[in-house]
């Protein structure tokens, strides 16, 4: 029955991409996409401090996350040589550009008093714990870059590795692989999947110096999706919650926009820097209000618009059917010539140029 539901949501994304085409001097800067202070840090376990023979890491401040984003990045570039140029193309830039976003559009910031953990562009500043963002933030990284280590693919570091636990709501979060271990083995599991089979890749040849192995695109991609869900399965069991928000409406927004990106990963949607940064142009630039469930003001742009549209639609097309929407689609994006459909009207939509 709700199989119907799929060529008519094709031709409906496919109509608004033509129908949302912005000027041309609407492109995105590269520059601009990468996260604040990115450019400041080096991507090294060096960079943090170490007390008492031990590498200390506050998941609780935002330079703290960045560089693990940057660390994983760095240390994976090597296995995706050969998907692009520039280290544009490593698998886990959509995670790391979405962190960047949510601290410049202030979602990491205390409700209700957003100018506390503001983004500040002079200085990197906190993370509230309080916010709903940065808690399901935290399940997104920190089962990523324990089971680095765990795995092995993170070797021969000076010291072991603690994370700075904040009292509040001590019992929602987990601090070390241990306790990951023993409250998320499935989610541990799904990321030391992601390590192992980098690690097992050989090189199949050498261009230009640079080592290229042999790493099946789609296989990776599923791999860093799915251990990526995993921890958004956690953090939006524990922080979906109303009182973590600045206001319903951002709440709303915030559960509408990962089911949305449920569905793009079910296309096994490709989470390289541009095409996330593409897709981040439309991010709303700040928390939304309760006042933006009635009318949004005129400082959003259309391309803001757009993908608040998109994934209330996508969100409300999935509740209405009970979830078989997202089942039937699931099952649609078993087939390639399916994804590949799926991921050109993306692109359409997102103005995306196709390559």
């Amino acid at each position: 029955m709700w199989s119907s539901l799929i060529t008519p949501t094709f031709l409906f994304l496919s109509f608004f991409s033509v129908e949302l085409a912005p000027n041309p001097g609407s492109a995105t800067d590269e520059n601009d996409s990468y996260p604040p202070f990115w450019d400041q840090i080096n991507g090294d376990i060096a960079e943090f401090p170490v007390q008492n023979n031990k590498t200390i890491i506050d998941p609780w401040k935002y330079i703290d996350r960045l560089k693990m984003y940057k660390i994983l990045i760095e240390k994976s570039n090597r296995y995706f040589a050969g998907f692009g140029k520039n280290k544009t193309d490593n698998v886990l830039w959509a995670l790391t550009l979405y962190y960047g976003q949510l601290y410049e559009t202030d979602r990491f910031s205390e409700p209700p008093n957003s100018s506390v953990c503001a983004y500040d562009a002079g200085a990197p500043g906190c993370l509230s714990i309080n916010s709903g963002w940065g808690n399901i933030n935290f399940y997104v990284i920190i089962p990523y870059f324990l089971a680095a280590i765990e795995s092995e693919f993170l070797k021969d570091l000076p010291y072991q590795v603690e994370l700075v636990s904040r009292e509040e709501y001590r019992s929602d979060f987990c601090y070390s692989i241990a306790e990951c271990r023993a409250s998320y083995p499935q989610t541990m599991d799904l990321a030391n999947r992601f390590y192992q089979y980098l690690l097992s890749r050989e090189i199949t040849s050498i261009i230009k110096d640079v080592p290229h192995y042999n790493i099946d695109e789609d296989t990776v991609v599923l791999y860093m999706w799915e251990a990526h869900q995993a921890g958004i399965d956690i953090g939006t069991s524990k922080f979906s919650d109303v009182s973590f928000y600045a206001s319903e409406t951002e709440r709303d927004f915030s559960m509408d926009f990962l089911v949305t990106i449920e569905f793009l990963e079910a296309a096994l949607y490709r989470p390289y820097f541009e095409s996330s940064a593409k897709i981040l142009v439309g991010f709303p630039h700040r928390l939304l209000t309760d006042q933006d469930r009635i009318v949004l003001t005129r400082n959003f742009n259309i391309r803001e618009k757009a993908l608040l549209t998109l994934v209330k639609l996508t969100s409300e097309i999935n509740k209405l059917t009970g979830g078989a929407f997202f089942t039937i689609w699931k099952k649609v994006m078993n087939l390639k010539p399916a994804r590949s459909v799926a991921r050109f009207l993306v692109r359409r939509l997102l103005l995306i140029p196709i390559s």
